[in-house]
C-alpha cells in the first residue's frame, strides 16, 4: 500500500540468476540506468494554458477520434494495444513514464489522455490496471515513473512540463480532452496541475483531495473523488464534495468498499464514464447514446446495492450524481423522485444526523493519535489498537464501525511514516518500537516488513533481515526495482537466498 519504486515488465525465469545477470536478462536501458542513479521526483504539472480557451478542431467520440488538420510528426514507432513501461522523455533523460496507445490509435486523429500520478512513482500499475478500460473507450494513458511524495512543488512543477509535454510531441492528444489522475498525493499533484496550471478538463481524485490553497479557485474543471469507506482520508473526500457542490463545480463522490489504494477498475471506469457524460454536456464531445446508457445503468447498479445494504446517504449521493449529470441530456424525472422520497425517509435523516456527529469525532481522534504516537510505549498502544477492533466489531451503526476502521488505519499510516522517518535517520531505537506499533496496527501490510528488513539490515543481521523480506513477499509486496536498488540491500545482490526474494516480488509484479 505504502511502498515506492519504479516499475517495469520483466517475467521469472531461472532462480539461480547471479544479480548482475539477472539485471542483464530482465532489465531494459532504463531500469539500468536506475541501478546507477535513482531520481527522486515528485509532483508534477503542465503549462497547457486554460481549458475553454484552446481552439480545437477535433471531433472526437468514444472510442473514435476525429480526424486531424495535420499531424506534426508524431511518433508513429510506440507499440498500440500494449503497455510500454518505460519511456524516455526526450529533454529529460532521466525522467521516464509508462504508456498505453489503444489499438486503434491513429497519429492523425486526436485522442482525449489520462495523465496519471502515484504517490510512490509506480507509473506501469495504474496503467496497467486501466489500460482495458482505455481500449474500451479509446483513451490514450501515460503515467509517471518519476513523481512521488515529498519533493517540493516548484521542482515537480518544472519536472511535469518535461514529461506531458514528451507525451504531446509524440502523440496527437485532444487539447480540450486532457484529464489527470492521481492515488493519495499523487492526487494531490493531479489536482495541483488543474488548479495551477489549467488546461485540464478533469480531474480523478483517488484518496485523497487538493493540496492546501493560498487563494481560491480561478478556473474550474469537472471532479470526480474516489475513496474507500475504510480509507482514513474519506472524511476530507466527503467535505471536499461539499465545498465543491457549494462553488458550483461539476463534482461526483464515489465511495467504495476499499481501504487505501488505487480504486478497482470498475469504479475508474465508473468515473470515466461520468466524464464522458460531463464532457458531452459542456460540448467537448459529441453525444453518445451508448455512453448515456452504459452511465445510467452503471450509476443504477450501484444506487440497488447501497440500498440494499443500507447506506443511505451513498445512494442519495448517486441519485444527486446521475441527476447532475444527464440533466439536459436524457429524462431524469424518475431520478428526482428517488431522491426526494429519500431524502424525506427517516433512515436518510438519521444517516445524515449520525455524519455529522462522527465527522468532527474523527478528524478530532486522528489529531489525538497524532499527538500520541511518539509519547506512548508499546504496551499502551497495544491495549489502544484492541481497543479500536472491540469498537469496529461491536459498534452500533455501520457508520461508527466504519469510522473505527479508518483510524486504525490511520494508525497504520502513522507507523509507517514514523518507521520510515526513524530508519532514514538512523533512529533504530524508535525505529524498532514504531515498527512494532505498526505491526500490531496493519499486520498484513507489506510495507511493514519490508521495513523491518530494512532495520535488521542496519542491526548487521542479514538472516533476519532475509526472513523478513520472505514474509513481505508472501504478503504481496511487488515493488521490484525499489528492492533491487535500496541500499540497505547493496550487499547482498549477489546472495542466493536474496535473490530469491527478488524472483518472488517479481512474480508478484507479473501477477497483478
Amino acid at each position: 500500500m505504502l511502498g515506492t519504486g519504479i516499475i517495469f515488465t520483466f517475467s521469472v525465469g531461472h532462480r539461480s540468476l547471479s544479480f548482475i545477470n539477472f539485471i542483464n536478462k530482465y532489465f531494459t536501458k532504463k531500469n539500468a540506468h536506475i541501478l546507477l542513479a535513482i531520481a527522486t521526483i515528485s509532483f508534477f504539472s503542465c503549462n497547457a494554458g486554460n481549458r475553454g480557451k484552446t481552439a480545437s478542431s477535433a471531433k472526437d467520440s468514444v472510442g473514435s477520434a476525429g480526424r486531424a488538420v495535420s499531424t506534426p510528426g508524431y511518433d508513429t514507432s510506440l507499440i498500440k494495444g500494449k503497455v510500454t513501461d518505460s519511456i524516455t522523455c526526450r529533454k529529460d533523460g532521466r525522467q521516464y513514464y509508462a504508456l498505453y496507445l489503444p489499438s486503434n490509435y491513429n497519429p492523425a486523429d486526436p485522442y482525449p489522455c489520462i495523465f496519471f500520478f502515484d504517490a510512490h512513482a509506480r507509473g506501469g500499475m495504474p496503467v496497467r490496471a486501466y489500460k482495458n478500460i482505455a481500449e474500451k473507450y479509446g483513451c490514450v494513458l501515460a503515467a509517471s515513473d518519476n513523481s512521488k511524495n515529498g519533493t517540493p512543488w516548484p521542482e515537480t512543477n518544472a519536472l511535469a512540463n518535461t514529461m506531458m509535454q514528451d507525451v504531446r510531441t509524440r502523440i496527437n492528444i485532444n487539447p480540450r480532452r486532457v484529464y489527470t489522475a492521481g492515488f493519495s498525493g499523487g492526487s494531490r499533484v493531479a489536482s495541483s496541475i488543474a488548479i495551477l496550471d489549467g488546461g485540464v478538463a478533469g480531474v480523478m481524485g483517488c484518496a485523497a483531495g487538493f493540496p492546501s490553497l493560498e487563494k481560491g479557485l480561478q478556473d474550474k474543471f469537472d471532479y470526480f473523488g474516489i475513496v474507500g469507506d475504510f480509507d482514513f482520508n474519506e472524511t476530507e473526500m466527503a467535505q471536499l464534495d461539499a465545498m465543491l457542490e457549494q462553488n458550483g463545480f461539476a463534482h461526483q463522490l464515489l465511495t467504495t468498499g476499499n481501504i487505501h489504494g488505487w480504486p478497482a477498475p470498475a469504479d475508474f471506469e465508473t468515473g470515466l464514464l461520468w466524464m464522458q457524460v460531463n464532457g458531452m454536456k459542456e460540448q467537448l464531445q459529441p453525444a453518445n447514446d451508448a455512453v448515456i446508457a452504459a452511465f445510467k445503468k452503471d450509476f443504477d447498479t450501484r444506487i440497488a446495492a447501497a440500498r440494499a445494504s443500507g447506506e443511505w446517504i451513498r445512494a442519495y449521493d448517486l441519485l444527486a450524481g446521475v441527476i447532475r449529470a444527464l440533466d439536459g441530456l436524457a429524462d431524469v424525472s424518475l431520478y428526482k423522485k428517488q431522491i426526494a422520497d429519500l431524502g424525506g425517509s427517516a433512515n436518510y435523516r438519521s444517516a445524515m444526523a449520525m455524519q455529522a456527529k462522527l465527522q468532527p469525532e474523527e478528524m478530532g481522534q486522528q489529531q489525538e493519535l497524532r499527538r500520541q504516537f511518539e509519547g506512548m510505549d508499546e504496551k499502551w498502544w497495544g491495549e489502544k489498537i484492541a481497543l479500536l477492533n472491540g469498537s469496529i466489531k461491536n459498534a452500533k451503526t455501520l457508520q461508527e464501525s466504519q469510522m473505527y476502521r479508518r483510524l486504525l488505519n490511520y494508525l497504520g499510516l502513522l507507523g509507517y511514516m514514523y518507521s520510515d522517518h526513524a530508519l532514514r535517520t538512523s533512529d533504530l531505537t524508535n525505529a524498532e518500537t514504531y515498527l512494532k506499533i505498526f505491526k500490531m496496527a496493519d499486520p498484513k501490510n507489506p510495507d511493514c516488513s519490508y521495513l523491518a528488513a530494512v532495520y535488521y539490515m542496519e542491526k548487521g543481521n542479514q538472516p533476519q533481515a532475509i526472513t523478513a523480506l520472505n514474509e513481505a513477499a508472501a504478503l504481496g509486496y511487488s515493488e521490484v526495482s525499489k528492492l533491487m536498488t535500496d541500499p540497505a540491500f547493496g550487499s547482498m545482490y549477489n546472495d542466493p537466498a536474496f535473490m530469491d526474494v527478488v524472483h518472488k516480488v517479481a512474480d508478484n509484479y507479473a501477477s497483478k
